[in-house]
């Protein structure tokens, strides 16, 4: 394995147990690290500093960075992906190996999506390049900058760094090997709009895998954002259908993420004033904290008879809207954070969150089916995926209150159907009717035969025959620099064995 980004140059991370070295090399695996040039000791060659040694002291500090900054550049995306492709062709070419596994994180994903991509992408590879990991990274620099520092920066980037390359979604999707993609979207430095995950996503659903500008903040069109100020109601509109619709449009994604919002903010705004009229504590933003669903819903009776007496001045509609909202903010996005987290975030991250979803949704699916027909006594030979699959709460979830796991989609979906059934919400009907036709339409499309258990499985190969393949979907919950927990590492390595045909 390759694994690419900065090594501690003391030789500290060799002892820790936790590290990637000790990782790989317990499950029989040599490792390859490297710096890139400009860090540490490993200053790169030039005509003006033709030492071969490197030389310490201050001068030649000095010397090593006055280079770096003002003749050779470095580091800079080029060189960080040129420096992970020559690594790889030695280890291919020079010491022989017939299986290279490029591991990158965080920014050494954009090196090893790189290295990939040279080593593959042609029409006659020039390597054994056997899987690619890009391991919590970004989709591109600029979409990063833009949600840490502002809008502004994507531009200013894209301006100051013309020669720069950052696009990480193109390499990986050019790679003709396996590949694997970890995201956790809770990420603290790379937000999940801005993740590789969801640049993905975005590319292969809406833009038939162009990855410009994907993961950029995007402002919503004229009329929503005209809706979202003078509070109007959205019009009707038919949400995709299955199969007639093989991909979700702009508009239609757009349009669901303007009727969830609107959902949203009505929701917040009756629970306000019901707060108000109760002499309760105000809450800000636009997702609601999670209200009781059937887990709880007998420990707070006799709340509810009291909202029911204290709000006569309301709307009729007040609670039956704060229901529906508190179980779709809850909606399970599978390989990414609830809808109303999402939907707190903006439109954009919106549309991330359903296009993760009909992506990489599958993948959790499958997951969940491995571990269904593990528990079964039966063998089950079915082509498509169950209901029971969307779930992924933990055993035992609903004997713990105080607890709230995220809602299968089904489960939202059909807790959706009866509440419009028992109560008509004029000021958000047609909003509902759309986002209940979209979640419809995923859960059709995820568990139809053409994205069942036997597509799915071609995850692990390099070559399936599909427009931009995805690889292989890993969805962590450990942050942006903490290690994996055992569960993810015993997962990964899964992947891994499955990918480059060893046993699992």
């Amino acid at each position: 394995g390759l694994t690419s980004g900065n090594v501690d140059g003391t030789g500290n991370n060799q002892n820790d147990s936790r590290s990637w070295t000790e990782y790989y090399t317990e499950h029989g695996y040599d490792v390859y690290l490297f710096n890139y040039a400009g860090y540490g000791r490993s200053y790169g060659g030039s005509s003006w500093n033709e030492s071969s040694e490197f030389a310490t002291g201050f001068f030649s500090a000095m010397k090593r960075i006055l280079f770096s900054t003002f003749i050779g550049f470095t580091p800079s995306s080029e060189t960080l992906k040129a420096d992970a492709t020559d690594v790889a062709k030695f280890i291919l070419n020079d010491i022989g190996v017939e299986q290279l596994i490029i591991h990158g994180e965080s920014i050494g994903g954009m090196a090893a999506a790189g290295a990939a991509s040279a080593l593959t992408a042609g029409s006659i590879p020039t390597g054994n390049v056997s899987l690619l990991v890009c391991d919590r990274t970004f989709c591109n620099l600029n979409a990063v900058a833009q949600r840490l520092v502002g809008g502004w920066t994507g531009n200013a980037i894209k301006l100051l760094t013309p020669t720069w390359s950052t696009d990480v979604a193109h390499d990986f999707l050019a790679a003709k090997c396996a590949k694997v993609v970890a995201n956790d979207a809770a990420d603290e430095i790379i937000h999940d709009h801005s993740s590789l995950k969801s640049g993905i996503s975005f590319a292969k659903e809406l833009m038939r895998g162009s990855t410009a500008h994907v993961g950029w903040m995007i402002k919503p069109p004229l009329q929503y954002r005209m809706a979202d100020l003078t509070s109007q109601s959205l019009p009707a509109k038919n949400p995709p259908k299955w199969p007639e619709d093989k991909h979700v449009s702009f508009d239609e994604a757009f349009h669901f993420a303007a009727c969830a919002r609107r959902i949203g903010k009505l929701a917040t705004a009756a629970k306000k004033q019901a707060a108000e009229e109760e002499n309760s504590v105000d809450e800000e933003g636009i997702e609601l904290s999670y209200l009781s669903d059937e887990s709880s819903t007998r420990s707070s009776k006799s709340t509810t008879r009291r909202v029911r007496t204290q709000t006569n001045n309301s709307s009729p509609n007040t609670l039956p809207l704060i229901r529906m909202w508190t179980k779709l903010s809850c909606c399970d996005g599978l390989c990414g954070a609830p809808l109303g987290v999402s939907v707190k975030e903006g439109m954009d991250v919106t549309i991330s969150w359903l296009t993760s979803v009909l992506i990489f949704g599958s993948h959790i699916l499958a997951e969940n089916a491995e571990k269904r027909s593990k528990k079964s006594t039966t063998a089950s030979s079915s082509e498509t995926f169950q209901m029971e699959d969307f779930d992924s709460r933990p055993d035992g979830h609903d004997q713990y209150t105080l607890v709230t796991h995220a809602i299968p989609i089904p489960e939202v979906l059909s807790a959706l159907k009866n509440m419009t059934s028992e109560c008509r919400i004029p000021e958000v009907e047609n909003e509902i009717e759309y986002v209940i036709g979209c979640l419809a339409y995923a859960v059709s499309r995820l568990t139809s035969k053409e994205n069942g258990v036997t597509s799915t499985k071609r995850r692990f190969e390099a070559d399936n025959n599909e427009d931009f393949p995805v690889g292989c979907f890993l969805n962590l919950h450990c942050g942006h620099n903490n290690q994996y927990s055992t569960e993810e590492r015993d997962q990964l390595m899964s992947i891994i064995r499955r990918c480059c045909g060893d046993t699992v």
